[in-house]
């Protein structure tokens, strides 16, 4: 899985085990030991990776963030999924179907 049209509601977020990641001024600063490329999140970034430190299915995680930033659900839903989909992409999230 690696865009935001594959992950579903029921897809299990996870992080990855080979990154390094350190909170700076409320944003968090990521490496990947793999690429060595570091990664910058922003304060919503750094919130939906916080939350993946355990495993989270997308439709828990588009809840937490509607709980936690003024959003309507159809905006948060598509906006959590695409950065979601960004991160998998980047090897900084892990997305598995639970559906197979």
């Amino acid at each position: 899985m690696n865009n935001a049209s594959t992950i579903g509601d029921t897809t299990l977020l996870s992080r990855p085990a080979n990154l390094v990641a350190s909170e700076i001024d409320g944003e968090m600063v990521i490496l990947s030991i793999e690429s060595g490329h570091f990664f910058q999140l922003n304060d919503v970034g750094s919130r939906i990776w916080e939350a993946l430190e355990t495993p989270i299915t997308m439709a828990d995680l588009s809840r937490a963030m509607m709980d936690r930033f003024d959003v309507d659900e159809e905006t948060c839903r598509s906006d959590v999924a695409e950065f979601v989909g960004l991160l998998t992409q980047n090897g900084l999230a892990v997305a598995k179907d639970q559906t197979r």
